[in-house]
């Protein structure tokens, strides 16, 4: 008796040899018994991963894929797949599997091999360039490993205009074929010098060379902005990103002057000011004449306040009208306070250092206020000066060092020449 295994194979081999036959028009049966014995060996050879298939689909072996919703925990998830609690623990002993996985947050896909209440393997995407795969073993452990993705990466320049009036840096942006998250970075490259709410003008334009993701020839996604140019109101500024000789990289002009100052022109993005400096103002709440010491940044609850420069928290908490408060010791004995937050940043108590744009709370309207806003106040040597034009004098940071400079011509000169050419795809770039 034949088994069903050796009869499927028969049948394949025997049509294979057929097929064979007729296409070639073999007319010696010693030709046709000799094709179906070739066809039967490369079958017999086959069954092995076609036996682990059969038998893998036989097991009930399935996979799953999850996306982790708000407020999802992986306990959460194993138990709505009723998988065993058990094998999530044994997981968590892996070191590499658990720093990867205690960090999901929403909108994470976790793909699950599954036999019953039984894990076999579990996936989860840590980049575009890598995978995190977890597999139960022949002894029942788990082992956990990451598996590289390759990627290519393409320089491209495009270029964009605002047209309009009324035009945003992310609809011209959007018009010239870049992502969100593109004109992001465009934005803060530049916002130690625009302003990218009050400072744009109709007829403004931009032009940059930035990196896409590629991978099978399909694009992925947008990676870094190399080099980009900015034209606002008749003023040009240009950048170009460079990796010093420590592995950090950061923006320069074309002559290796630092884009960075001391403080950002705005500590809350893509906001309006509401009001200005104004020693006689009258105020909107009491109703008499008070001084506005400040500048007032409208924006929706919520929105993130960033420290305007680096220094140390000199005070968190309450303080009368300004409602929920932070301020900010500076260099130079100046201060910076930032009033009516809704609330503070985890983390941000009095004597803790600040990097220059860490978020530091949130725009609110406690205390005296009328609306969500931020009220922003630059104080040097005692004195309340208007935050505008103090932060438009400030300093550059430190310029690229003159041992470098042969590195940074090295790397920044065809970014520069590519910024300078018409739009279009570049050259491929090397993986990094």
């Amino acid at each position: 008796m034949v088994p069903l295994r050796g009869l499927q194979l028969l049948c394949c081999a025997a049509v294979v040899g057929i097929g064979i036959h007729v296409s070639l028009n073999l007319s010696r049966p010693a030709d046709t018994a000799s094709l179906a014995v070739h066809a039967f060996e490369l079958a017999r050879q086959a069954e092995s991963p076609v036996d682990a298939a059969l038998e893998a689909a036989s097991a009930g072996l399935s996979r799953v894929s999850v996306v982790v919703q708000r407020n999802d925990t992986l306990d959460q998830i194993f138990r709505r797949m009723e998988i065993s609690l058990a094998d999530l623990a044994n997981i968590r002993t892996l070191a590499a599997a658990r720093s990867a996985l205690d960090r999901v947050k929403p909108g994470d896909q976790l793909t699950f091999a599954r036999r019953g209440e039984e894990l076999v393997g579990l996936e989860r995407p840590l980049s575009l360039s890598q995978t995190l795969k977890i597999q139960r073993g022949e002894d029942n452990s788990f082992v956990a490993s990451v598996e590289e993705l390759p990627l290519n990466r393409h320089a491209v320049t495009t270029a964009g205009v605002i047209n309009s009036s009324d035009s945003s840096l992310f609809a011209a942006g959007t018009t010239a074929g870049l992502r969100d998250i593109t004109t992001t970075q465009l934005a803060e490259i530049f916002k130690w010098d625009v302003d990218f709410v009050l400072d744009l003008r109709e007829g403004d334009s931009f032009k940059l060379v930035y990196e896409q993701l590629e991978r099978d020839g399909k694009v992925l996604a947008d990676g870094d902005i190399l080099a980009a140019e900015f034209i606002n109101d008749g003023s040009r500024y240009r950048a170009v990103r460079y990796v010093n000789a420590a592995g950090k990289a950061d923006f320069y002009t074309p002559e290796g002057v630092s884009l960075r100052k001391a403080f950002l022109k705005t500590p809350v993005s893509f906001s309006r000011i509401s009001s200005v400096f104004n020693p006689n103002r009258k105020h909107p709440v009491l109703n008499t004449i008070r001084a506005h010491r400040g500048v007032d940044y409208a924006a929706p609850k919520g929105t993130p306040v960033k420290a305007a420069g680096a220094g140390r928290i000199l005070f968190r908490g309450v303080k009368g009208g300004f409602g929920n408060v932070v301020e900010i010791q500076h260099a130079g004995k100046v201060v910076t306070r930032y009033g009516h937050l809704s609330r503070f940043a985890q983390n941000m108590g009095a004597g803790r250092k600040v990097e220059q744009g860490e978020v530091i709370g949130y725009v609110g309207m406690t205390g005296l206020a009328t609306g969500p806003h931020l009220h922003f106040e630059y104080i040097e040597r005692g004195v309340f000066i208007d935050p505008q034009k103090a932060i438009r004098r400030g300093e550059p940071g430190p310029p690229v060092p003159a041992s470098e400079h042969d590195r940074f011509a090295l790397q920044t000169s065809a970014l520069l020449a590519q910024l300078d050419a018409p739009p279009g795809a570049g050259p491929a770039l090397a993986a990094r």
